[in-house]
């Protein structure tokens, strides 16, 4: 057909070849602002409600007609205003007409009958109208477009021929193109005032602490280098202060963006700070992006101006109030609570405005899942889109495996199911009975598929199955349907929820069976029973290749954490591209004689152990934490264990304080400051490795002065993690110490990590179970741990080593 099919694009300016890069979306995106929907972000797109129904009508036509193809790339280059325009855009069909021409299909899912709102339905005819002229500067014949629009859940298909000047689409264009092109100008006086603020950017400290310089050295050449680097370096040594410097002042330098990505608000909120430390003079600005449902203004998340009035007439209210520069203009650091009051008090999505501003700035904090989830994240990690101005920081990076494998081993339960049943609302109202019965159907064929290989009867398990794929697929048109009915039933009778059983349930469905079309030999099937609930799973052994397509597209990534160890374990599940990269490991800078450590060889957490060791692992603790004479933390592998030996501790003259399973996020707030507040006296804390407290938490100043870790910490023991072990084997000849150990022990550095955090941080780490000393475990304890000695010469009884520290000190415990 004379048409070319390659990768997507972003608009990209090019000042020494005056050469321009822009999608068709670029063309719409300032026209189409209208109405904030499910046809737009945050909507039936932007959820994924159309995807099966694209796809369906797509593969239906490729079978029919022989001259169909479906996404098909389209790049035009035209001269204008001394710069060379390349624009590309993909259309969702093309194929031939009856009379030979060119259709150009633009396809779009409606929730009724051909309904959609005239803004929107104007922005797909002017983008189906761009097609079209697009094509006719490479076709000789006849061109012509189609809307098709297609109703949720029947099927139902409307055909509509769209009429277009040809003329008024190529002056649309170049209107549209001067517009963008007088924006980049604008904005190149801003670009020239960064970049002489990047040449006068200074570290933020006097002093730069030992380890700091390499660090510095190592991503200044990543970044220079379009390259990506692995920094492993203590905790508490100053690494990301060290790593954002050289970032910051490249990005500003050379006009890229930085997104930090942490796994904890609390490591965002360091990360903010460290920011906040290298903009003293506001040469630039940076933002905190915070969850979407804890941006919501109106307690629900519906983004529709139908159901929410600060989604209506988002647009024009943005427009009107100049909210986003005057946010910029206000704050060189915008935290999320500022934005939400502003943003609430004009009546605007705060979430949206936070997006707006995330466009904006030039530096980002957020949690991974904004770049890695593919459910949340931001439009510019899209699949395909240039990223080679953005550089990634990612803070505590040995996070992002299990994050990582997370976003595609989604799980559909019985149970929620069933509670969509009974929960839903009241009998008798039609789209409430449409509901129920999609609900049982779903929770009968997710009973059924278990039972099959795992007997209601049976105990607690999970067995490896072939997924009902099918019969899942058949039941997503009846979902579709209910769940729009369902929209317009909740907006005509105002009966929103923040947690809606439903809807939950309905996105958990199309999560499902979007990991079950993206599975490949790395993924397995699984029906599990897990105290009476019936699920079922997708696992994703290794997501190295969906992250790996995000990574190696940028300019640089910069990996941070104080365990990167093996480097290849990490660099290969993580996906990153092996000749791009490098790693660097940094020594601890802080004196040895500030901290002691010590084995206890006397007790083990092995399984089949932990009842007989439980009572002896207390008394330790116990006569450990009678010669601490400050506070002490003691991690556990499990919350179990943990309970156990709690249960089994004698009196102590410190307070003892332990952490629940349940426990929210006010209740550990509330641990913390009994931990922080002298006022509180010497306190033990009981908590589980892995968690809120063993990671990206600081303990100030003599806050701590021993930490405790119970065992090696390793994964429960569960399907999962075999397939995973088996998966290593495979791949790396090292399936339990990859799948078991690599995790455990990371959970016990970051925990030990909590204790010494700079040059005057002092105190006693205890490491009780005598696996510490055996391979492969001491084979990942950090060399600095041990400088040189065999792991054995740890060996010793953590009260008498604690005793003997803190006496020479001066400040043995001489309890009354």
């Amino acid at each position: 057909m004379g048409t070319t099919y390659t990768a997507p694009v972003t608009v990209r300016f090019d000042e020494e070849t005056k050469r321009l890069q822009l999608s068709v979306a670029d063309l719409l995106e300032r026209e189409s602002r209208r109405s904030l929907g499910f046809g737009n972000r945050g909507g039936f797109e932007r959820m994924w409600l159309g995807q099966a129904i694209h796809s369906a009508y797509q593969g239906k036509a490729l079978e029919r007609d022989p001259t169909y193809r479906s996404e098909v790339w389209l790049e035009v280059p035209f001269p204008f205003k001394g710069w060379e325009v390349l624009l590309g855009g993909r259309t969702d069909g093309l194929r031939r007409g009856e009379a030979g021409e060119l259709v150009v299909e633009e396809i779009k899912s409606v929730r009724k009958a051909g309904q959609l709102a005239p803004a929107l339905r104007d922005s797909y005819e002017r983008q189906a109208a761009i097609y079209t002229w697009m094509l006719c500067q490479t076709e000789d014949g006849p061109v012509r477009a189609e809307l098709i629009l297609i109703e949720i859940g029947t099927y139902d298909i409307e055909r509509i021929e769209l009429a277009s000047d040809s003329r008024a689409v190529e002056a649309g264009v170049r209107r549209r193109v001067a517009q963008i092109i007088s924006h980049h100008d604008s904005r190149q006086a801003q670009r020239d005032a960064r970049q002489l603020a990047a040449g006068s950017l200074r570290f933020p400290y006097q002093e730069i602490r030992p380890g700091q310089q390499e660090v510095l050295d190592a991503v200044t050449q990543a970044v220079e280098g379009a390259e990506h680097l692995f920094v492993e370096a203590p905790t508490g040594m100053g690494k990301t202060v060290a790593a954002l410097y050289p970032v910051i002042r490249h990005a500003l330098s050379e006009d890229k963006k930085v997104y930090v990505l942490t796994a904890k608000n609390l490591q965002q909120e360091m990360a903010s700070r460290v920011l906040r430390l290298l903009n003293p003079e506001d040469a630039f600005r940076s933002m905190r992006l915070r969850a979407k449902a804890r941006m919501c203004a109106n307690g629900e998340v519906i983004c529709h101006e139908e159901y929410c009035h600060y989604a209506r007439d988002y647009f024009l209210k943005l427009e009107a109030s100049r909210l986003v520069s005057e946010l910029m203009a206000d704050h060189a650091d915008l935290q999320p609570d500022a934005i939400f009051a502003q943003a609430k008090e004009a009546e605007i999505c705060p979430f949206e405005v936070s997006l707006e501003l995330a466009r904006e700035t030039h530096a980002v904090v957020c949690d991974y899942n904004y770049v890695f989830d593919p459910y949340v994240a931001l439009r510019r990690f899209a699949a395909g889109n240039s990223l080679d101005d953005v550089i990634l920081v990612i803070d505590e990076a040995h996070n992002l495996v299990d994050r990582g494998r997370g976003y595609y081993s989604p799980e559909l339960v019985e149970n929620d199911a069933l509670d969509v049943v009974r929960l839903i609302g009241p009998h008798g109202v039609p789209i409430i009975e449409d509901i129920r019965m999609c609900a049982q159907a779903l929770a009968d064929l997710i009973r059924d598929n278990v039972a099959e290989v795992l007997p209601p009867d049976s105990s607690d398990g999970a067995v490896e199955i072939r997924l009902p794929e099918d019969a899942l697929w058949k039941l997503r048109p009846d979902l579709d349907a209910a769940f729009i009915g369902y929209l317009e039933y909740q907006r005509d009778n105002r009966t929103y929820r923040a947690e809606d059983p439903f809807v939950g349930l309905y996105f958990s469905v199309v999560r499902f069976l979007d990991a079950a079309a993206a599975a490949n030999e790395s993924f397995g099937f699984l029906a599990k029973r897990e105290s009476g609930r019936a699920s079922l799973k997708i696992l994703c052994r290794d997501a190295g290749r969906f992250l790996g397509d995000i990574i190696n597209r940028t300019h640089s990534t910069i990996a941070l954490s104080a365990t990167l160890s093996p480097a290849e374990f990490y660099s290969q599940l993580l996906g990153f591209d092996a000749q791009r990269s490098s790693t660097l490991a940094v020594p601890s800078p802080f004196p040895r004689e500030n901290r002691r450590i010590v084995v206890d060889a006397s007790v083990t957490t092995l399984w089949k152990q932990r009842g007989k060791n439980a009572p002896l692992i207390a008394n330790r603790i116990a006569e450990f934490v009678g010669h601490v004479p400050g506070n002490c933390l003691v991690l556990f592998p499990s919350y179990v264990f943990l309970e156990e030996v709690a249960g089994r501790l004698p009196t102590l003259k410190h307070r003892v304080i332990i952490q629940r399973r349940g426990d929210g996020p006010e209740e550990r707030e509330a641990l913390l400051e009994q931990l922080r507040n002298p006022l509180f006296g010497r306190t033990v804390l009981l908590s589980v490795a892995g968690g809120v407290f063993a990671e990206g938490v600081d303990y100030p100043g003599d806050t701590l002065e021993a930490v405790a870790v119970v065992g090696p910490c390793l994964p429960a023991v569960t399907l999962e993690q075999k397939l995973l072990q088996q998966h290593y084997d495979e791949r790396f000849e090292r399936g339990f110490e990859y799948a078991f150990v690599v995790p455990g022990m990371t959970r016990v550095i970051q925990a030990a990590g909590r204790l010494i955090r700079s040059a005057e941080d002092r105190g006693v780490i205890a490491l009780l179970d005598r696996r510490f000393t055996q391979r492969p475990y001491a084979d990942h304890l950090p060399g600095h741990w041990l400088d040189g000695a065999e792991p054995k010469s740890l060996i010793g009884n953590p009260a008498q080593v604690a005793a003997e520290f803190f006496e020479a000190e001066g400040r043995d415990e001489r309890m009354s």
